[in-house]
């Protein structure tokens, strides 16, 4: 019997942000069973079964739109946060980016871009600014 190997994104190692790791956790921190989740999620009409749970839990299987939904909602976590953890743009996202031009695209990239630069920028000044506070409470203490 040929052993499946968890998918991986490529040149990325396994991250707390990923996926199957977000579901997993949240499953666990609601205190649900693998088949508690399964009951609540369906393809076509029919319960997962708790072996599916586990393969996504495992990265064995790659989650679709639909099942992306339906585990935002039943583990009570942002959807947007986990279409982004399954390496997914939303379908209204991409269904407004099929209406752009390329030259659009290239634009709201650039701009999605610039935004996460800022955003990485802020949080290292914060960063930084938290340290030098705990630098001078610790220089502070010790004269003392």
């Amino acid at each position: 019997m040929e052993r499946r190997r968890p998918a991986k994104w490529p040149g990325e190692e396994r991250r707390t942000d990923e996926f199957p790791t977000m579901i997993r956790a949240r499953r666990r921190e609601l205190g649900l069973t693998q088949k508690q989740v399964a009951v609540q999620i369906e393809i076509e009409g029919r319960a997962v079964s708790q072996a599916f749970v586990a393969d996504l839990e495992k990265g064995f299987a790659a989650p679709r739109p639909p099942l992306i939904e339906q585990f935002a909602r039943v583990l009570e976590l942002d959807r947007d946060l986990l279409y982004l953890a399954a390496r997914q743009v939303p379908p209204e996202v991409a269904e407004e980016l099929g209406r752009l031009t390329s030259e659009e695209r290239a634009a709201a990239w650039r701009g999605f871009r610039r935004a996460v630069m800022e955003d990485e920028e802020e949080s290292k000044g914060q960063a930084r600014a938290a340290g030098a506070k705990g630098k001078g409470r610790r220089a502070s203490s010790r004269k003392g």
